[in-house]
């Protein structure tokens, strides 16, 4: 259930961009990224969060060659008692972000770079799945966009396939491409 809140408050702010101070969103902006936070609890990582996206970004533009055509929109949470994250492309590029501590059950991660990493990973997925070939481009002049699959209307799946093609890759892909490339970075940063 906490994700579907989490999808809901994401839509809500995306849809109304700095019109959400209803509920104590504030929004700061950068060339390449718009981030929604809820003030004051969550200022004290907005710096963090700014520095870690735009190293990310920028470290994938050199290697990947990926530059996305508008902003990046970045929601901050607390709605679960465990961090996560999630990456969308379609409609937009959007990362929603649980800040609470990542569980150390499975895995270790330092909580001083959890940002780091958390970006490093979702930003891939915008990378993979978001960058167009020249076929993707000329589908999102046609439909005006990038389309969302709908199930209420199912031909919706083929023009999300036809405007975002690797969105539609089969999870394993799409993870191992991100824990990859994370993992690939850490190791670069530690030399």
């Amino acid at each position: 259930m906490p994700w579907v809140i989490r999808v809901l408050v994401l839509a809500l702010a995306t849809l109304a961009g700095g019109q959400a101070d209803a509920q104590h969103l504030s929004q700061v902006e950068t060339d390449k990224l718009r981030l929604l936070y809820f003030d004051p609890t969550e200022t004290y990582l907005v710096p963090r969060v700014i520095q870690t996206f735009h190293n990310s970004a920028d470290r994938q533009e050199s290697i990947l060659g990926y530059v996305p055509d508008d902003k990046i929109t970045v929601l901050l949470t607390d709605f679960s008692d465990y961090g996560n994250a999630g990456a969308n492309s379609a409609p937009r590029n959007t990362l929603a972000v649980d800040i609470a501590p990542i569980s150390l059950t499975f895995e270790t991660a330092a909580p001083a770079e959890r940002m780091y990493t958390i970006m490093n990973h979702e930003l891939v997925h915008i990378s993979n799945t978001d960058q167009p070939a020249p076929a993707d481009r000329r589908a999102r002049g046609f439909f005006g966009g990038k389309v969302v699959a709908k199930p209420e209307n199912p031909e919706t799946i083929l023009y999300q396939y036809l405007t975002t093609p690797r969105k539609s890759s089969p999870r394993w892909f799409l993870e191992g491409l991100a824990v990859f490339f994370e993992t690939w970075q850490v190791v670069r940063r530690s030399r």
